[in-house]
């Protein structure tokens, strides 16, 4: 979480983009590869229709920023991916806890087209997950992904009751 006095960070340019599924799917973005740099986690929700899990506000999308893991739910308005920098527009309670500008682009040009269309499934898959009224109002990432590897994602997303989105995951 942010400090008061303290400077709202993210880097200008980003070196490493991976995933997870083991447990949740997730997928992240750092400025470098080093343990300790500057990293943006998105994950799916645990369980997006458990009662507690909705009551707690739990039931979208997770963003951790590091290296100090501060954690939001939700609240990422807009995400495009075009022209080789991934731009992302947060709510400033987001963005104050994560500790980054509400406002950021990233470049990057230094990850291969395959980590771009990584990280482009990546984000489809989890800012589409969870509650409908979370998923941002702007996601335009499909344009930059190879046409094969989107279609075989959406097949595996299915509708829930009461306008919620679940991802079987990417097979």
């Amino acid at each position: 979480m942010q400090e008061h006095g303290q400077r709202l960070r993210a880097p200008a340019v980003i070196g490493d983009v991976s995933e997870d599924d083991s447990d949740v799917y997730m997928t992240g973005i750092r400025e470098t590869d080093a343990p300790d740099s500057w990293s943006l986690l998105f994950m799916e929700p645990y369980d997006a229709e458990d009662p507690q899990e909705i009551q707690l506000g739990m039931d979208t999308c997770c963003l951790v920023a590091g290296p100090g893991q501060a954690t939001c739910y939700g609240r990422v308005r807009e995400c495009e991916i075009g022209g080789r920098r991934l731009h992302l527009t947060l709510t400033a309670e987001a963005a104050g806890t994560a500790g980054m500008p509400a406002e950021t682009s990233f470049a990057l040009e230094l990850l291969t087209p395959q980590q771009v269309d990584l990280l482009g499934l990546g984000l489809a898959r989890v800012l589409a997950s969870g509650r409908a009224g979370e998923v941002p109002v702007r996601l335009s990432i499909y344009r930059h992904v190879r046409r094969d590897l989107l279609l075989r994602a959406l097949v595996h997303w299915v509708p829930l009751p009461a306008g919620r989105v679940r991802s079987r995951g990417l097979r």
